[in-house]
């Protein structure tokens, strides 16, 4: 606590200066950061004011609150499927919960840990409102629906509406806090789809899924006049970046450069870049954009965000290593067990799906925004997508059938070695003090 690290943290406490909750706007253009949403900066404002502590230790306490929070949604999400004292839920969530990245969010400056913990609020009350817990009991019985037919005076009845009028609530203030609290909170959005998508099609699923389209809409409803009157009207567009009247010019230049050929800019952005090796994988490729920098953020700090330990820089450097690897094994097991309907799998197909929405998202801001100097591959910039990292390697240890046969009798035994691996992550990663 009291150590500066992130982006740009002088603008961030700018913010917290200038906006208040009698004054949440400010001008667009007026500050560095003053595009963003204000909801990222008043939480910390308010604070500040209340514990009267400095800028930087009042973001820090909202960056910390925010990760616990993250940790106990996906806790509950996990314990609603009947995952969470399982081995491999177990394994998921602590090492969600503890990534190199995640970890530094959680003490840094910045708005996107608010982001990641109103995606988890969003995920778990989803689940709650479109997986029936039923389902969940016992996997070959149907799903039972509510049961109307008792009248309001049924306490089942009761029970069920309260429990999804609380997730609808939830889901919607969810949805609307991470959309006032930066552009990237939009994309959360479609969580709800994948969930829904991916739920048991029971009787009632209709139902449940006009819950959830209702909170979904009161979100926009909320949001949408806020974007339309402050964005929209002021830039003529719904999301304007610093990016385009801090540097045009050399914006503009990076799109007409892209626009010449884009077949190679595409090509560039997925090549490994030779930065890493000429200056250190700290460093980030400042003339070509490279998706090698998001993947080098998730593991280590680069020089941007403020100096990184040795020891954590070795560590680093061995999970950037051994993770594709892993991941890429644990995917075809996952596309193996795809048609299975088993809790594990339908919340496999949530979390890889998002991920790799965020990553397209994150391809269509580096192509909108195509100067490399502004560093718009940041990995902050699909922190959620450490859930589909996380689950991917958890899956590589879910096959019996890639085990020796010699060696199935020792399941329980390959399971301990799983969480001991678990907690000397766990451990390393939040005892080395700089990410």
């Amino acid at each position: 606590m009291g150590e500066v690290i992130g982006f740009d943290p002088g603008a961030h406490f700018q913010m917290l200066e200038i906006l208040s909750w009698v004054h949440p706007d400010t001008d667009i253009r007026g500050s560095f950061y003053g595009y963003h949403p204000p909801l990222g900066f008043l939480v910390p404002h308010s604070i500040q004011m209340l514990f009267g502590i400095s800028p930087e230790i009042s973001v820090q306490w909202t960056s910390f609150l925010a990760g616990l929070a993250t940790f106990f949604f996906l806790r509950e999400t996990l314990r609603h499927c009947r995952l969470l004292y399982k081995p491999s839920g177990i394994a998921f969530l602590y090492l969600a919960s503890s990534m190199p990245i995640q970890v530094s969010v959680s003490t840094s400056i910045n708005l996107d840990g608010i982001v990641l913990s109103m995606a988890a609020a969003v995920l778990c009350a989803s689940i709650h409102m479109l997986w029936p817990s039923s389902i969940f009991e016992d996997p070959s019985q149907p799903d039972r629906p509510l049961p109307l037919r008792f009248g309001m005076a049924d306490p089942l009845v009761r029970s069920a509406i309260h429990d999804c009028i609380v997730a609808m609530i939830a889901l919607c203030s969810a949805l609307a806090g991470a959309a006032l609290t930066k552009f990237s909170g939009v994309v959360i959005l479609a969580i709800p789809a994948f969930v829904a998508w991916a739920q048991p099609y029971g009787r009632g699923w209709w139902r449940r899924c006009s819950m959830g389209a209702l909170g979904c809409a009161l979100a926009i409803a909320i949001v949408f006049p806020y974007y339309f009157a402050r964005y929209y009207m002021q830039e003529g567009k719904f999301f304007p970046l610093n990016t385009e009247w801090n540097a045009g010019g050399a914006v503009e230049d990076a799109i007409t450069l892209r626009k010449k050929d884009p077949v190679h800019f595409f090509a560039e952005l997925f090549k490994p870049t030779t930065v890493h090796a000429a200056q250190g994988p700290t460093f980030a490729d400042t003339q070509v954009n490279r998706l090698a920098d998001t993947w080098r953020d998730i593991w280590i700090r680069n020089q941007f965000a403020g100096k990184t330990t040795p020891g954590a820089l070795r560590a680093g450097l061995v999970y950037m290593e051994i993770a594709p690897w892993l991941m890429l094994i644990g995917f075809f097991i996952f596309l193996m067990h795809s048609r299975r309907r088993t809790p594990w799998v339908r919340l496999g197909w949530v979390l890889v799906g998002f991920s790799l929405l965020q990553c397209a998202a994150l391809i269509q801001y580096i192509y909108r925004v195509p100067y490399a100097g502004w560093y718009p591959a940041k990995g902050l910039y699909v922190l959620p997508s450490i859930w589909g990292i996380a689950y991917l390697i958890v899956s590589a240890f879910q096959d019996q059938r890639l085990i020796p046969k010699i060696l199935r009798h020792r399941i329980p035994l390959l399971q301990q070695g799983l969480l001991c691996a678990v907690l000397i992550f766990v451990t390393v990663n939040h005892a080395i003090p700089a990410y």
